[in-house]
């Protein structure tokens, strides 16, 4: 009975597009929560988005989120504050299993599971029909069994397993594994448009990765690299690349040259960074992507100072994270305008921010850390837009909020104010404030005036204390370590 009802919600969705983005979720395993980015990626990869006049793939790929998800065809996990749109989903148990025996019958895609498939090889329910598109899980010591002519290859907690030749491949993603002769695979894969390798061992990229002139995104989190090669930066249709080791900036005539005109996301968690790094060549290197709408730079050393004057060349940028600088001892003058989410740490940050921070129209998230003043304002009519603040390992004790700062101020997180004996009074006056978070801050009294008048008026108030220190933290840690913090009273984001 159930099956009946999903194949007609199946029959009932407005087009094959949709269709084929609902059979897709049989690629992922059961209870794995998808991170929207991450799947309209993927969708865009397999040619499942259609053009739309006046909107971009992203966005009609998302409006088929919204799609699903009003049909009750995909649960909602989280939302994206800065944004709005839904962030985070998954799929029910049973909507799973039929996706898996319908992609199958239709010849759409092809799943093995060690647990299921004893013979660790994929079984097809039709005999009929060929699948282009395999998923693999928890399979080991052996070649990844596939069609010559597969277009699409996934594979979850996989143990020294090694790649066939995938001429024709499109789409390839391994999480949680370990490959075996990588390099003299993924050469050949000419018409690849999305490599996703993250957290796996045993990777590295040949020199001929700049020949996959159809390459889109290239996702490399949690995979250590020796290198990464200058030939990448020749690829012309790159959208999206998120490196977590092997960067080095290539030199100044490569960089002169960039190909990569497309480029909308660059993610760099440098972890860590040798004594070569070359700086001047990476301001010259980031300097030529004046089409980005996230940048996000990470660094075990401190990132250079300089960093911070390359956004006059970024007017797109929306999401900007770094992590993080020694001594800041000014901010730019203007960040884009278009910016709504800005994450920025910093041993130590010597201008108030505020008067700067304040002017960015679109702001909506705000993460601080390292403000090392006495004193720190936020003027009227400051920061009209931004809903959840984080600032933590200041040193400032008196904080002044005139009237009618921050109207939307939904949550707030404060940690680690070691001078701060006293909450501001100007909290009394943001009149979106709900939640309000302290961590690291046991010198506020149970007893503070301003704490308990926003109780009385309905905030919800949460302390966390931990003995944790920070000091020298890298910054993936410094950044969990305020993750924990802000996920003490849960809401979406």
């Amino acid at each position: 009975m159930m099956s009946v009802i999903l194949a007609r919600s199946y029959k009932d969705l407005p087009n094959h597009h949709l269709r084929s983005c609902l059979l897709y979720f049989a690629a992922f395993p059961e209870d794995y929560e998808i991170y929207v980015p991450d799947l309209i990626e993927f969708w865009i990869a397999e040619s499942f988005i259609p053009h739309t006049p006046n909107h971009t793939l992203e966005e009609t790929a998302r409006s088929y989120v919204t799609e699903l998800a009003q049909r009750s065809l995909v649960q909602v996990v989280g939302r994206s504050t800065a944004y709005g749109w839904i962030e985070r989903i998954r799929i029910h148990d049973i909507l799973h299993d039929w996706c898996i025996q319908e992609a199958r019958q239709d010849g759409f895609l092809d799943t093995s599971n060690k647990t299921a498939d004893q013979a660790g090889a994929s079984s097809s329910s039709s005999d009929n029909l060929i699948s282009y598109r395999f998923s693999f899980e928890t399979l080991s010591d052996q070649i990844l069994p596939a069609t010559p002519n597969v277009r699409s290859l996934l594979g979850f907690e996989l143990e020294s397993v090694s790649l066939p030749k995938l001429r024709f491949l499109r789409v390839l993603c391994i999480e949680d594994s370990a490959l075996n002769d990588f390099s003299t695979v993924i050469g050949g894969c000419i018409h690849l448009r999305l490599l996703r390798l993250r957290n796996c061992h045993g990777v590295t990229l040949p020199s001929s990765i700049g020949k996959l002139l159809y390459l889109q995104t290239i996702d490399l989190k949690h995979t250590q690299l020796e290198s990464v090669p200058n030939s990448l930066w020749d690829i012309p249709t790159l959208r999206h690349v998120y490196l977590h080791s092997g960067f080095s900036p290539p030199p100044p005539a490569r960089s002169v040259r960039l190909q990569s005109k497309e480029l909308q996301s660059f993610v760099l968690d440098l972890y860590p960074v040798g004594a070569d790094f070359r700086c001047h060549d990476m301001m010259i290197f980031l300097g030529q992507m004046n089409q980005l709408t996230t940048f996000s730079l990470s660094m075990y050393l401190n990132i250079p100072a300089e960093v911070v004057n390359i956004f006059d060349n970024m007017p797109h940028l929306v999401d900007i994270s770094l992590l993080k600088f020694d001594v800041l001892d000014r901010l730019p003058a203007e960040f884009p305008q278009s910016v709504r989410r800005l994450v920025l740490y910093a041993d130590v940050i010597k201008q108030d921010p505020m008067p700067i921070l304040e002017k960015l129209p679109c702001l909506v998230v705000l993460e601080l850390s390292g403000y090392k003043r006495q004193t720190m304002c936020c003027s009227s009519q400051g920061f009209p837009r931004l809903q959840e603040l984080a600032l933590g390992s200041f040193s400032t004790e008196l904080w002044r909020m005139e009237e009618g700062a921050m109207p939307k101020l939904s949550h707030l997180t404060l940690w680690r104010w070691e001078k701060m004996s006293k909450l501001p009074v100007g909290l009394l006056h943001l009149p979106s404030l709900g939640h309000l978070k302290l961590s690291d801050m046991d010198q506020i009294s149970e007893d503070d005036n301003t704490l308990n008048e926003l109780r009385r008026k309905g905030c919800e108030v949460h302390t966390y204390v931990r003995s944790l220190s920070l000091i020298n933290l890298p910054p993936l840690h410094f950044r969990c370590y305020l993750y924990l913090c802000m996920c003490v009273c849960p809401h979406d984001n």
